[in-house]
């Protein structure tokens, strides 16, 4: 009996993760099965993103947030038809900086969101511009 053949992937194209399955072609579907506990391939994509949704920082990816800051989930404007925020982005609030964003990702229910290490005193529910996005501070 043979072996059955390997499921197809998208490799992810370059960083850390190059050469890692991206994504075996329904990335938001494999994020989802993974959230129910379900088994199956999932790619870096799927994965990134709930941990992202989890608020679990990826140690050389994300800020360390220095004291008088905190690690924040935030909500990325989806709107524009731009790719997110580089990691290392500024976070500003009235033209002040108040935080540097981590990882970033498409999340099957959230949308784009990112981590970011945002000054403490900016409380959740906070809009703020991550370079030219607009963003919610989701806590």
């Amino acid at each position: 009996m043979s072996d059955p053949s390997p499921v197809a992937f998208v490799p992810v194209p370059d960083g850390p993760d190059a050469g890692l399955p991206w994504h075996y072609g329904d990335p938001f579907g494999e994020q989802r099965r993974l959230s129910e506990g379900l088994d199956g391939p999932a790619g870096v994509w799927a994965r990134e993103a709930l941990r992202i949704a989890a608020r679990q920082p990826r140690l050389g990816v994300d800020p360390q947030p220095e004291p008088g800051e905190t690690l924040r989930l935030v909500h990325l404007d989806g709107s524009a038809d731009e790719p997110l925020p580089p990691i290392g982005t500024v976070l500003t609030l009235d033209g002040r900086a108040v935080g540097r964003l981590g990882s970033t990702a498409q999340h099957y229910e959230l949308g784009p969101i990112g981590l970011a290490s945002v000054e403490s005193a900016v409380p959740v529910g906070t809009s703020l511009m991550v370079g030219s996005t607009p963003a919610l501070v989701a806590g």
